[in-house]
């Protein structure tokens, strides 16, 4: 295979373990709470009334503690993370294989996505359904009463990876199957996959479609919002709720940025490599974190997924960054990742209940402990990881590059 042909981003290992480790504070602050532990969740968004639009007026009016909004946030933005960088990489990766190759093949684009996706989504599934419900250890009480009200429809959208629906179906968190709700950013992604190759393959304008489809997504969830809110329903909420986990937006929004670095759009790099962009990058995270308004808390991502994918550009593609994440143990830890984000919940729950059957109090979780709990979660999800990603999903990585068109990632630093 030439060279040509060969993609390979330094950093973006880095930045996908950094997103799977916002997932893992926001998820073990949430555990603490379902399972009786003294906890740092505050779910911000519905406290904010009588005057109080923003977390900064919430705090300075004392309605949340220092560490807030934070760790509420620190999840759903890892996964908007997540979503803008799959959208950034699988458009560029496309854009060489039609380049290179003449036309973009939809069946091997799936099947390597198959090969990499399915085996791990699918041992999860196993696990959730019928391994761990069998032990007192994987209990989340209000979850597991959900499962239990609604096994056949959770089973059946797990099944057919839309897991997203059935979130949307059983009222976000409280509604999830216990340890592998976070699955539900991979039947998004997946549903991503399905449909992007085709349209990359078939537009002969692909800035246009890229600007159109985040502009078109937006209004459409827009003109649907206003239309839930003036007429409340059970399906409008459901679909609403499923609207706001389907962020194909923000997937747009990082094909964008695939297409200013492959066609080398020159102005508009040296307008994002400029390091005063850089330096508004990673401030505005912060700021739009405490600074945000109620009003726009469905519509921020898109926001976030700017800067997100400034970041991404810089730190993948400029020689000039002000943050370089080009390490081997990073790279270790982005290898793995996939499993990090899939196994995390099963490792802090079954830590919490065996710290409640040995008889630790509900308040043990503070200064110390609190840090030695988030070293052994930590811990323990890499070690599985790194064991699930040797011995089991490099497996299929193997037969996933029997339909490799343009080598990527590991595969492309090492050649």
């Amino acid at each position: 295979m030439s060279q040509s042909s060969k993609v390979y981003f330094p950093g973006l290992n880095a930045l996908r373990f950094f997103a799977a480790f916002a997932v893992v504070v926001t998820h073990v602050e949430l555990m603490k709470k379902y399972i009786g532990f003294k906890n740092s969740w505050v779910d911000i968004w519905p406290k904010l009334t009588d005057g109080i639009y923003t977390p900064i007026q919430g705090i300075m009016a004392g309605k949340f503690s220092w560490y807030q909004p934070f760790i509420a946030e620190a999840g759903p933005l890892g996964v908007t993370f997540f979503f803008v960088l799959s959208g950034f990489l699988i458009t560029y990766l496309l854009f060489v294989e039609k380049k290179e190759k003449g036309k973009i093949k939809i069946r091997s684009f799936y099947a390597r996505r198959v090969f990499r996706i399915w085996p791990l989504y699918y041992l999860v599934f196993v696990l959730g359904f019928f391994i761990l419900p069998c032990f007192e250890t994987f209990h989340v009480p209000i979850q597991q009463k959900a499962l239990d009200n609604h096994f056949l429809v959770n089973f059946w959208c797990y099944l057919i990876i839309l897991p997203n629906l059935a979130l949307a179906l059983f009222n976000e968190n409280s509604g999830a199957v216990p340890n592998i709700g976070q699955s539900w950013s991979i039947g998004v992604e997946e549903q991503f996959y399905l449909i992007w190759p085709w349209f990359i393959r078939h537009t002969r304008r692909p800035f246009k479609f890229l600007i159109g489809s985040a502009i078109g997504i937006v209004i459409f969830k827009g003109i649907f919002w206003f239309l839930w809110w003036k007429f409340p329903s059970h399906s409008m909420t459901v679909f609403k709720d499923l609207l706001v986990m389907s962020k194909i937006e923000c997937m747009a929004m990082g094909g964008i940025g695939a297409y200013v670095l492959f066609f080398n759009k020159e102005k508009l790099k040296q307008f994002l490599f400029h390091p005063v962009i850089q330096v508004l990058a990673y401030l505005s995270i912060p700021l739009m974190l405490w600074f945000t308004h109620i009003w726009i808390q469905n519509g921020v991502h898109m926001l976030y997924g700017t800067t997100f994918l400034v970041i991404i550009m810089n730190i993948s593609s400029n020689p000039k960054s002000l943050i370089k994440l080009e390490y081997k143990w990073l790279n270790f830890l982005g290898k793995i990742s996939y499993g990090v984000y899939m196994y995390h919940l099963m490792v802090v729950v079954a830590i919490l209940n065996l710290a409640k059957r040995f008889g630790f109090e509900k308040n043990v979780f503070t200064g110390w402990n609190d840090l030695a709990l988030y070293v052994v979660v930590c811990g323990l999800t890499v070690l599985i990881s790194h064991i699930s990603y040797r011995y089991f999903e490099k497996y299929f990585i193997k037969l996933k590059k029997r339909f490799t068109r343009v080598v990527s990632g590991e595969a492309a630093e090492k050649g």
